[in-house]
Formats: C-alpha cells, sequence, structure tokens
C-alpha cells in the first residue's frame, strides 16, 4: 500500500487561504535597497545578481501565486506556512543548499513573530552565498536564531569538491572525492569543465541532533537529493514533520514518491520539473531547464495545518 489515510492532498484553489496567515501587519520600510513581501520579509535584491533589479526598493502586498518573480513559485511557500502550525510553543528550520536561506530566515520570522521560539540552520557550501545568508539574516532581525553553517551536506562525515561559481550561477553540486591538487578543472553534471575545491560536509544526523523535532527540512541540491535523503530516512521520519525537496530529474522525483509513499509519508503538493533532452549530457539534471518541488507530510506528527487533515 502507498500513501496514507491522514493527510489531505493541498489543491490549487487552497493556496491562498493557506499563504493569507503569513501576511504582516506593519510592514518594514523598504530602505530603497530591499524587496519587501506581503509577509515582512526583506530581501536585499542587489546581492542577488540573477534577480529583477527593478525590484531594488519596493513593496508588494501580493501572494507570490504563481510566483513572486525572484524567489520561488507558491508551493515552496505553502511548504513553509504549513510547517508553521504546530503543537508547540516552539519552531525549528533546517535548509540543506541554502543558498542565501529564505526558507530559514522566513520561518524564523514568521515563527516569531506568532510568538513561538525560533531556531533555524542553513547549510550552504559556497562561501559567497554563506555570506549572503548571514547578511539575509541580519537583514531581517534573526541573525542570532540562525546558524549558518559554510558546508556540503552528504550522507556522511568527509572532504566533497564543490565548484568555485561566479555570482549568477546556483547550480553547483558537490562532486565524489577531493579536488584535484592541481587545481584542473572537473566536469560537472551539466558537462561544463570548472575548477572545484575541497568542501567539508555535514551529515541530517547531526543537523537533525537533539531532543525537538524539525518542523520544516527544506532541501535543494541540484540532483543529489537521494544520496542525503534516502540514507537518513530512518532519522528523518523520527524527527521531520514535514520535507520540502526541489527535485531537478524525474528519476528523483519518482524515486522519492515510490520510497515514501510506501512509508505512509503524504505527498502533498507537487510540480514535475521540466527538461529538454537536447544533446548529450552526463547526467539526467544536466538536461533540466526549470527545477521542481515536493512537499511532504509525516503522517507521525498529527499537529498539523486543519486543511491537511481529512475529517474522519
Amino acid at each position: 500500500m502507498l500513501g496514507n489515510g491522514l493527510h489531505l492532498p493541498i489543491r490549487e484553489a487552497e493556496i491562498p487561504a493557506i499563504l493569507e496567515p503569513l501576511r504582516a501587519t506593519n510592514l518594514p520600510d523598504d530602505e530603497g535597497i530591499y524587496r519587501v513581501d506581503w509577509a515582512g520579509i526583506r530581501t536585499r535584491i542587489p546581492m542577488l545578481p540573477w534577480a529583477p533589479q527593478e525590484l531594488t526598493g519596493t513593496t508588494s502586498t501580493a501572494l507570490p501565486i504563481p510566483t513572486d518573480g525572484y524567489r520561488s513559485e507558491a508551493e515552496e511557500y505553502v511548504a513553509l506556512a504549513v510547517s508553521l502550525t504546530n503543537d508547540r510553543e516552539s519552531y525549528r528550520v533546517v535548509e540543506v543548499g541554502a543558498g542565501w536561506a529564505p526558507w530559514a530566515v522566513m520561518g524564523v520570522v514568521c515563527a516569531e513573530r506568532s510568538g513561538k521560539r525560533a531556531r533555524g540552520i542553513a547549510v550552504e557550501a559556497e562561501p559567497r552565498r554563506a555570506e549572503w545568508a548571514r547578511q539575509h539574516s541580519a537583514d531581517n532581525g534573526v541573525d542570532s536564531l540562525i546558524t549558518v553553517v559554510e558546508a556540503a551536506c552528504w550522507n556522511t562525515d568527509t572532504t566533497l569538491s564543490f565548484p568555485v561559481l561566479d555570482e549568477i550561477d546556483m547550480g553547483g553540486a558537490v562532486l565524489s572525492g577531493a579536488a584535484s591538487p592541481d587545481g584542473a578543472p572537473s566536469m560537472d553534471y551539466r558537462g561544463a569543465f570548472i575548477t572545484h575545491r575541497d568542501v567539508r560536509t555535514v551529515t541530517l544526523h547531526s543537523l537533525l541532533a537533539g531532543d525537538e523535532p524539525t518542523d520544516l527540512l527544506h532541501v535543494d541540491l541540484q540532483g543529489i537529493e537521494l544520496e542525503v535523503i534516502l540514507p537518513a530516512l530512518d532519522l528523518i521520519e523520527q524527527k521531520v514533520r514535514f520535507l520540502a525537496v526541489g527535485t531537478h530529474n524525474r528519476y528523483v522525483e519518482g524515486m522519492l514518491q515510490n520510497t515514501l509513499l510506501r512509508r505512509e509519508w503524504a505527498l502533498l503538493l507537487e510540480s514535475p520539473s521540466t527538461a529538454i533532452f537536447d544533446g548529450v549530457r552526463p547526467s539526467l539534471t544536466g538536461f533540466t531547464i526549470q527545477d521542481g518541488n515536493q512537499l511532504w507530510a509525516n503522517s507521525r506528527f498529527r499537529d498539523a495545518h486543519p486543511m491537511l487533515i481529512r475529517q474522519r
């Protein structure tokens, strides 16, 4: 049997009602450099070179449906929103492959606003983006509540290699083994030859440690999601209420469905990745032109958003 009888999938028409409670009553000033959204989150647009720079110094009260135009689609906002409903006075979010930590920051800001004690962890292997995460946390007044871990998430404590990226490239992924000692470029999953450097790793076992559950585990790892999630699945089932996965090929999506549905997780919402199979690539992810998303609910935790629970 696959799936569970506890959770209901999220329909597109329900998304506004799920997101609306995150709306901030008093929006902060954009100070001429931020994009301020409906939830009161300030994003330093000049820090993000791929973002439309005309958003600098603007405020929007619109819900991010179908997208916000610079950060993500509505599905990831839904994942954040449903994770904020729990039976505790605390909230915990772990963002792996964090970039500038948009979800860790937003989760902590919204949880604190609702009166919960909140903590976040953001894991990012690329030094510039790790600094962005620290800046974004400070810009939203939660830098003391978010730990930025400059490392790559993997299934063991080891050393891997990570590409040296320019500012606009958010598609970096680790390679097994250390970087070439002579600095020679290595081929990445897209078929590009890029200089790599050594990075230390952290595991989900260390990130999820402690007695408190993690309300949202957000994973975005450019095609190596299975290598990180599946070896830690027993622990994830014990500790994580909601799992949001940025997906980068259909194989990953299918494997997650086949594995998690058999273990009584519920797939609440998804948008499949899109690929164009032109030419030759070293991996399926190399063909992907638009990432996908999956939002999973753990049936072992019953303190879910009322819209997600099937009425008996």
